[in-house]
């Protein structure tokens, strides 16, 4: 800042009411301001003070020129975010900043990859206003619709129409938007009729209990589960085939079944999903490689399973976390469906 000020030829100088609410906040904490945080107090002359509700370094608004606006803020991002809310963006729009906004809607999609789905949508990639552009992290594509407009409601409008053309277009392959995950995706689709899931987990060891829980009022829905590493838990505790496990393995699509026919009846829920598989980056062999995962899922109707091959490459957490993300897919396309 003292280079700024030296450029502009404007003083640095002390702000008692700084000072003040410094003294004030140490005083809550039960401490005692320290001499160089007397610092936070010098800001140029004709400055501004940009309030901190959070921390103790404020900001500034500063004109040092006709043409010309600077603002500061402290580098904790939270103390910045508020600051900005609270008072910089109020100012902006005093000055007659922000007369458009930009909205934007973030759809996101599951088992389908970025090219292709680039490619069933290239028509809406070009678009001027809203505006698509697509993103890809750990497995999930993402499609971000963006509008400029005069408000929140008129981006939403201009929106709309693209984001239902998009969902039409993707079918199953879009799950949510926003702040959805698969799991609280899941989770709508089981409260809303009214079921109810359990979970058997051997290679990802609670990755899909986790994500399932990690959704206030998951209770509703989801009643527990079991990790059954050994096959001894395995065959105690969910009734897996002693001999199955013997000639197919733990990693097989029928013992995959039988974990879910088992963990569903001993909980006694609706759906039962169970996952057995290698994630690496040891344990796998020329016919079971490292990244080969079965999940199964028992409902009402029957049960059935579903193989999964994954890159070795993306290591032994990402395998994981694949593994529980295809297994709540697999569940939610069957939802959809109807059972």
């Amino acid at each position: 800042m003292r280079n700024h000020c030296r450029f502009f030829g404007s003083p640095l100088i002390e702000r008692a009411e700084i000072i003040e609410d410094i003294t004030a906040k140490y005083a809550t904490r039960n401490r005692v301001m320290s001499a160089s945080n007397r610092k936070q107090a010098l800001i140029p002359d004709g400055a501004d003070i940009l309030p901190n509700p959070t921390g103790t370094a404020p900001g500034i608004i500063w004109q040092p020129r006709s043409n010309l606006t600077i603002f500061t803020f402290p580098g904790v991002p939270s103390e910045m975010r508020r600051m900005w809310e609270e008072t910089a963006v109020p100012y902006l729009k005093g000055q007659g900043w922000g007369k458009q906004i930009i909205y934007s809607r973030m759809l996101r999609f599951w088992n389908v990859p970025e090219s292709t789905l680039a490619e069933k949508v290239s028509a809406y990639l070009n678009l001027p206003n809203p505006t698509v552009a697509p993103y890809a992290s750990k497995g999930e594509v993402k499609l971000r619709i963006s509008a400029k407009a005069s408000s929140e409601t008129e981006a939403q409008r201009l929106i709309a129409p693209v984001e239902k053309q998009i969902k039409e277009i993707a079918g199953f392959d879009c799950f949510g938007a926003d702040g959805d995950t698969l799991a609280s995706v899941v989770g709508e689709l089981l409260r809303k009729s009214g079921q109810t899931l359990s979970v058997a987990e051997s290679c990802t060891g609670g990755t899909l209990g986790g994500m399932l829980t990690d959704t206030s009022g998951s209770s509703d829905y989801f009643w527990g589960g079991v990790i059954c590493y050994d096959n001894s838990v395995k065959i105690g505790m969910l009734g897996v085939n002693q001999k199955d496990l013997g000639k197919y393995g733990a990693v097989s699509a029928i013992v995959a079944e039988q974990m879910a026919v088992g963990v569903k009846k001993q909980l006694a829920t609706t759906w039962g999903l169970s996952i057995t598989g290698i994630a690496g980056p040891t344990g796998g062999t020329e016919t079971k490689p490292v990244g080969l995962v079965y999940v199964g899922l028992a409902g009402v109707s029957g049960v059935e399973s579903f193989e999964f091959h994954f890159n070795p490459v993306r290591g032994r957490s990402l395998i994981r976390h694949f593994s529980a993300c295809h297994a709540l897919d697999s569940l939610r396309r069957r939802l959809l469906k109807g059972e």
